[in-house]
């Protein structure tokens, strides 16, 4: 939903910032204690410096599970900065959403780090490219048959969070270091 961006994306963006802050809202998605929503107030370091590429680098919607609702990960700040964590709120039929921590961390800067949508297909992974021996498993190439979320640092390391249907959780598989 919010990753539209088309002609001059940067006068939108503001726009867009509300617009995010908004729909976690009316969703009713509220952050774990000691943690906010990113505002337009929030852009400093990579995510300012990439804000043409990557508009809004905290917040993805997409059906990660396949259930047919539409789900959102987000990058929330630690009320006590600099800490921070990567959830996926999954929605449900009957309007709740169960949360899921991918990833957290308590003294990195979170405007280094950044999320997208993966859109289904293939991804040769960071061992699959030789940058390390592929463990029993960790595949050479992720098949993803359904949109997923990519991890990043800026032009860094990056990482796909992607569901996996037979245990029903998400699993992380490298694509570069």
């Amino acid at each position: 939903m919010l990753d539209f961006v088309t002609g001059d994306a940067m006068n939108a963006l503001p726009a867009v910032v509300v617009l995010a802050a908004v729909l976690a809202g009316q969703t009713g998605l509220k952050a774990p204690a000691g943690f906010r929503f990113p505002t337009g107030t929030d852009y400093s370091g990579d995510w300012a410096a990439f804000r043409a590429q990557i508009p809004v680098p905290f917040h993805v919607t997409a059906d990660f599970n396949g259930d047919g609702r539409a789900d959102e990960a987000w990058l929330l700040l630690a009320d006590a900065a600099p800490g921070w964590v990567l959830v996926v709120f999954l929605a449900s039929p009957t309007g709740t959403h169960r949360v899921i921590q991918l990833q957290a961390e308590s003294k990195e800067d979170v405007h280094r780090y950044g999320i997208m949508r993966a859109d289904p297909g293939r991804y040769e992974t960071a061992c699959g490219k030789g940058f390390w021996t592929c463990e029993a498993d960790e595949p050479a190439v992720l098949s993803l048959k359904l949109p997923a979320l990519q991890f990043f640092v800026y032009e860094s390391a990056s990482a796909i969070f992607w569901w996996d249907r037979a245990t029903g959780r998400f699993r992380r598989t490298w694509i570069s270091d």
